[in-house]
């Protein structure tokens, strides 16, 4: 079972655009025999919704033993050296090509991580990973879509650096085998919604 821990955002007008944005990042916590991956670490005030996911499924910071970044935006990285610091033993895991203020392990293409299947999804961010749950039949989509108003839409285009090669990530999400789809902002939906948005042209 995967673990959505969700975190509200609050943007001021002129940070992001010149209206004020609210939205949500999600971080997940996904169990394995020996313990427990989170996918991201959210903002650098994130640490006690983590805590409180974790103690909620019977758990804690020394039960975490990896840390997978799915790409260095603030919002899904910001928390990152006070998590490492929570869980000192856990091993820490990003894209090669994207910059970090700490070091990290490669999660390279393909590369396996406590049950979760790399997927190097570039086009977010040049180093945007996804990571695909077989047991669970689920994709963790990262910021190549998301569903902030329930429906699953692409990007926004002023947060992608390369939006032909994240399309291009995208197609590639689709000829996996999963079944249920966790993107980072917004709630979880299915196969069916990565498939309906594919057939709806990009748009800036």
């Amino acid at each position: 079972m995967i673990h959505p821990v969700v975190i509200d955002v609050h943007l001021p007008a002129g940070l992001a655009g010149l209206e004020p944005m609210d939205f949500d990042v999600r971080c997940f916590l996904v169990p394995h025999p020996t313990g427990l991956t989170l996918v991201d670490t959210g903002l650098d005030h994130s640490t006690p919704a983590i805590t409180g996911k974790l103690a909620e499924i019977g758990a804690d910071w020394g039960d975490v033993t990896d840390v997978i970044l799915t790409h260095d935006h603030p919002d899904h990285a910001g928390g990152l050296s006070t998590v490492l610091a929570l869980a000192p033993g856990a091993a820490f895991w990003a894209g090669p090509l994207d910059p970090l203020p700490v070091p990290a392990r490669a999660a390279e293409d393909g590369c396996m991580i406590r049950g979760l299947r790399v997927i190097a999804t570039p086009g977010h961010t040049a180093g945007h990973l996804s990571l695909l749950s077989e047991q669970n039949g689920a994709l963790l989509l990262g910021d190549l879509a998301g569903t902030p108003q329930g429906r699953l839409v692409r990007a926004p285009a002023p947060f992608t650096a390369d939006a032909a090669e994240a399309e291009r990530s995208l197609h590639k999400t689709s000829r996996l085998d999963f079944t249920d789809l966790y993107p980072s902002h917004g709630g979880p939906t299915d196969r069916h919604a990565l498939q309906q948005l594919l057939t709806a042209p990009a748009t800036a």
